[in-house]
């Protein structure tokens, strides 16, 4: 394998130009993809390769899949070079199928099963398709004429061998084709990959085709972009967009991970913040669309992803700088590219914004690429001077499918380079040779308007033609008005964007002929063009015009007939079927508040009018509240805004769910309290890890640990246990600090948080050692020389890390939670057996309530796991029995068990981050409280670490438990008074009336610090007839002893203050002066 390196741009080329274009082109070029992922798979066999819910291929099993496709393409006819059409959505059996058309010579070109039957049929006619990979069943219509394989044909036999060394013997002869095909180098990576097809402005799709090389400098290149065989990615976009091939190749052509999600999984926020976490997703790319939606609901979640990548549309700087301000991910990047420049052409690593920026650059050119702003005159634009961004390189498409005027007009020779003129310029990627690329000197002109900065980072400016973004689609507006045109009765149209902002959409004025029939037009002339387009494609607003009115210089005045779409949206008949009924009424007002739109009709699509997927998750939530549904069916209410997206049909199926708990309404009845709830298997994930033993010789003396582990290092209680470990006789603390990619940076954010909680990291950064670390990777996310020097050295385990997140499900908190402990053990056991003191939980007992068991001991048996309802205190659960366990396989085990930890004894300084101090703020802000009898069992956190030190450095680990928790606590009535007398004026709401109104103010306000813990006060417990939060009252929590931590504590000094008007004025003190309280009204 080679590797070379070029310098394409000229030395007479402006300074700002050649320090952007100084392309050290250092990546391999000597190969096509199919081979790449060949060597990728025989190089690590056993790797993941694909997983998905439900299942994994490891790279030897995708690689029989592949030869297995690949072999049958060529017995069916296909030869090298034939364009093979994959017709699937994205799964694992398209995985197979892409690599597949790959590896046997052939083209491969992505069509959406969801696209209308005519565009398919054009497509596949432009390509001059002939082979055709689809999905089970009989071919589809388009399919006619053409040779099939179903994903049934591609599934090895089941007789095969499972190892995925090689294919059944019967199938030895197509599995010895395959290979060979796959060896082969008649494919090179000059020669076309994949067609994308994209709109067209001439009405008809055109087929962009690029080489293999194009997707090889992305996946191979140097930089940000390139995947590590650890790295597993998410794949988010449709087959049929260029960013697929990216998804697709980067991680296999690496010895990573690709993970396919379900779709649903991508609209809505909080699931898609779960499935990261529990895949351990780390490289990422989201459109702008998704990314904005994202962003504004919870900005922290990619927090634990190594590498962001969003584009696709221009990016809002303010959700930029929402993530950058929560704990961004290791690298943001902002992707720019056109389809034919093979995916992307620059991209910018964003690590701040100005606080008033009104846009994010684009970045520079990627590996084995080059950019030039271009002035209209033909020559190179000065810094801060706008033109034409022209890019070129390696990426360059080779053309337009059998378009060579087109080709020609926008594939340009490069005027720019040393090797300009080297191509063709025809679209079939100029002659290649030794050295010599597809696209070689030449450029393709973007149409996009851009800038230099001065240091050299390019800035976007839009479009210069017709050809605009909408909902994250590239769409050309001449396409839709070539579909709308074949209607028998339009005699002429124009079409263009409407409206601002996130209430952009297309909208139409159309001229019919004399003799149409002007009933029902509109909507027969929606259903023609969405039988023609997709459905992105399909303007959300039509009216009826006598003509269109023409600028001075003859064209259609656009700017006037958007005017009037905006101010008259059906025809001159003032067509419209409006909602009717109270329900479709209700659903009416939701669509339009969200969607900013005027007028709605009964028979029209959600996604049409410019509803998007993002919107789906905010109709839906404002739809369940209007109607008063059940919070358990908020994803039943987006599923069918998927699938029935008419106001009609969503609105039906809404009203079943509204009625289904009336008497006598069976249909559609919502489940049970808790049934909505995905069980977790307690025996299954309390299983011990195999091969699990502690028979390494001790550590040393366990109350006197020299060298400690913690993590959970930057946490409110980790902070604290840092210098009070320090202040009691440890020599140095391991910190363990998330979010960090370097020690340097694990340190700095380990003492900022020291800082922001009153503690003064000069007096312990010197006894600190900290690593970057992730709970839920491998090893805890270190590498093998500091896992093997924490076995060697560290003489006993603080483990108070954990993910919290009272929103979260199990599933999504397990890999840190339970994982986590896991590896935790396992560290334990290495090299030295070393003491664990773990830092669970007091809600592990809230099971025991709601059983009937009024009271639970230190050392009473955890039970009642499936009762406790809520996936973070779940996690602790099983994490504390995993712990007992090894307590019974000889671990020195100390269980810890806090309730509340609040601001500390002196000064209140409290972690803001909580559901008591967002309970708080709501109180003050809304001056209700609820009527609950709700413990404040509060214990500063300085005293919650001196305890747990206490404990460490004088109670043998035993295994026992101890509870961290306040002799003399109060209820939530002493709070609220404490408030009225600071000030605030307060009332008091039934349970239920004060839930209702906390609803309200989080759908009013989605940023309040109090939505994430609103499911608590509404999702019913499991086998009880009250909310989650409600587990926790006076009259149902058990009540629970101290008589192990009262006997270790006995002449220490310890005494943790009652929770009395003094402790909560002084915490709520804090607060206020904080600024986390509003000011009083009152004083």
């Amino acid at each position: 394998m080679s590797s070379t390196r070029h310098d394409q741009s000229s030395p007479d080329l402006p300074q700002h130009v050649l320090a952007c274009n100084d392309v050290s082109w250092d990546y391999p070029q000597d190969a096509s993809l199919s081979a790449r992922f060949a060597e990728q798979a025989d190089r690590a066999p056993q790797a993941p390769a694909v997983a998905w819910d439900g299942g994994r291929w490891t790279y030897e099993e995708l690689w029989r899949r592949v030869r297995r496709t690949a072999a049958l393409l060529r017995e069916r006819g296909v030869g090298d070079g034939d364009t093979v059409g994959v017709l699937l959505p994205r799964s694992p059996e398209w995985v197979v199928a892409a690599l597949g058309v790959l590896t046997a010579g052939a083209v491969y070109l992505p069509l959406d099963p969801g696209h209308p039957e005519s565009r398919l049929r054009a497509i596949l006619d432009t390509a001059g398709v002939q082979h055709l990979v689809t999905s089970p069943g009989g071919p589809p219509r388009v399919a006619e004429d053409r040779t099939c394989l179903t994903t049934d044909d591609l599934a090895p036999p089941a007789s095969a061998d499972t190892s995925g060394t090689e294919p059944h013997a019967t199938d030895e002869s197509t599995a010895q084709d395959a290979t060979a095909t796959a060896d082969n180098p008649r494919r090179s990576a000059d020669d076309p990959a994949y067609v994308i097809f994209t709109s067209g402005s001439s009405g008809t799709p055109k087929g962009v085709v690029c080489a293999h090389r194009g997707p090889l400098r992305l996946a191979l290149g140097t930089g940000d972009l390139r995947l590590k065989p650890e790295d597993r990615l998410l794949a988010t976009t449709n087959p049929t967009f260029d960013v697929s091939c990216y998804e697709l190749f980067a991680p296999l052509l690496n010895g990573a991970c690709l993970v396919l999600p379900d779709p649903r999984t991508l609209l809505s926020t909080d699931a898609l913040a779960a499935l990261l976490r529990r895949e351990e997703i780390t490289v990422l790319w989201l459109s702008a669309g998704l990314f904005h939606q994202h962003a504004q609901e919870q900005p922290d979640m990619f927090s634990r992803v190594r590498c962001l990548i969003a584009g696709g549309d221009v990016l809002n700087p303010a959700a930029v700088q929402a993530v950058l301000a929560h704990d961004g991910p290791g690298v943001f990047l902002n992707g720019y590219g056109p389809t034919e420049n093979s995916v992307l052409s620059t991209v910018h690593r964003v690590e701040s914004l100005p606080p008033q920026a009104d846009s994010v650059p684009i970045g520079r050119p990627v590996t084995a690429s080059t950019a030039y702003v271009v002035r209209p005159d033909g020559g190179l634009a000065e810094v801060g001077e706008q033109g034409e961004l022209w890019v070129g390189g390696d990426g360059v498409a080779m053309g337009y499918l059998n378009d060579e005027v087109k080709t020609a007009e926008q594939f340009v020779p490069d005027p720019f380079g040393t090797e300009a003129g080297a191509g063709d310029g025809a679209g079939a990627g100029g002659e290649t040779g030794d050295g010599a690329k597809a696209g070689a000197g030449r450029l393709y002109r973007t149409g996009d308007l851009a800038s230099w900065r001065e240091d050299g980072v390019l800035e976007f400016h839009g479009r210069q033609d017709r050809q605009v973004k909408i909902r994250g689609y590239r769409v050309e507006l001449d396409e839709i008005e070539s579909a709308m045109k074949a209607h028998p009765d339009v005699t002429d149209v124009a079409v263009d964007v409407v409206g601002e902002g996130a209430g952009q959409r297309l909208g139409a004025a159309v001229v019919i002929s004399a003799d149409a029939e002007p009933d029902g037009l509109v909507r027969r002339l929606r259903e023609h063009t969405r039988d023609r387009l997709p459905a992105h494609m399909v303007p959300a607003r039509v009216v009826v015009v006598d003509e269109l009115p023409l600028t001075a210089s003859g064209k259609s005045d656009r700017a006037r007939l958007m005017d009037l779409v905006e101010r008259r949206r059906t025809g001159p008949d003032e067509e419209t079927r409006a909602p009717r009924g109270e329900v479709e009424k209700k659903v009416d007002d939701v669509w339009r508040d969200t969607l900013d739109v005027d007028r709605i009709d009964r028979d029209d699509d959600f996604f049409t009018i410019g509803g998007t997927s993002l919107r789906a998750t905010q109709v839906a939530g404002a739809t369940r509240r209007e109607l008063d549904i059940d919070p358990a069916h908020g994803a039943d209410l987006i599923d069918s805004l998927l699938s029935n997206p008419t106001l009609q049909d969503f609105s039906q199926h809404a009203d079943r769910l509204s009625r289904a708990a009336e008497p006598g309404d069976e249909d559609g009845a919502p489940p049970a309290a808790g049934e909505a709830r995905t069980p977790v298997d307690f025996a299954a994930e309390t299983a011990w890890p195999e091969g699990l033993r502690f028979d390494a010789p001790a550590a040393g003396d366990p109350l006197h640990p020299r060298t400690v582990l913690l993590t959970g290092a930057t946490g409110f209680l980790g902070v604290h246990l840092i210098a009070q470990l320090l202040d009691h006789g440890v020599q140095n603390v391991f910190c363990l600090a998330r979010k960090a990619r370097t020690p340097d940076e694990a340190l700095d954010r380990i003492t900022a948080r020291m800082r922001r909680y009153g503690l003064d990291p000069a007096r312990y950064e010197k006894r600190l050692t900290a690593l970057p670390g992730d709970l839920a990777a491998p090893h805890l996310g270190l590498d093998d020389a500091d896992w093997q020097r924490l076995a060697k050295e560290a003489d006993t385990i603080v483990h108070a890390g954990s993910h919290v997140n009272f929103a979260y499900p199990y599933g999504a908190l397990a890999p840190q939670n339970v994982g986590g402990t896991r590896t935790v053990l396992r560290l334990a056991a290495a090299e030295r057996t070393k003491p664990v003191h773990y830092i669970s939980s007091i809600a592990v007992i809230v099971g025991f309530g709601t059983a009937g068991v009024r009271h639970v001991h230190e050392d009473t048996p955890l039970d009642y796991a499936d009762r406790i309802s809520l996936g973070y205190p779940e996690t602790k659960w099983v994490a504390e029995r995993l712990m007992r366990q090894a307590a019974e396989r000889g671990l020195p085990v100390t269980i810890h068990r806090p309730y509340e930890i609040t601001g500390t004894t002196d000064r209140g300084v409290w972690n803001t981050d909580t559901m008591m101090c967002a309970l708080f703020r709501t109180i003050a802000e809304t001056g209700t409280a609820p009527r609950m009898a709700l413990p404040l069992d509060f214990v500063p956190v300085d005293h919650s670490a001196a305890v747990i030190t206490h404990i460490i450095t004088h109670e043998e680990p035993d295994g026992r438990v101890y509870h961290i928790t306040n002799p003399r606590p109060a209820l939530l009535d002493l709070a609220v008074r404490r408030l009225r007398a600071m000030g605030y004026p307060v009332r008091d709401l039934s349970y239920d009336d004060w839930v209702a109104s906390i609803d309200r103010l989080a759908a009013d306000n989605p940023e309040h610090p109090m939505a994430p813990y609103l499911p608590m006060f509404m999702e019913p417990a499991q086998d009880w007839g009250a909310s989650v939060k409600q587990m926790y009252c006076e009259e149902t929590f058990p009540a629970f002893d101290r008589t192990n931590v009262e006997r270790a504590l006995a002449g220490s000094g310890l005494r943790c203050p009652p929770v009395d008007d003094d402790l909560l004025d002084l915490n709520l003190g804090y607060l206020r002066e904080s600024g986390f309280l509003p000011q009083p009204p009152t004083a």
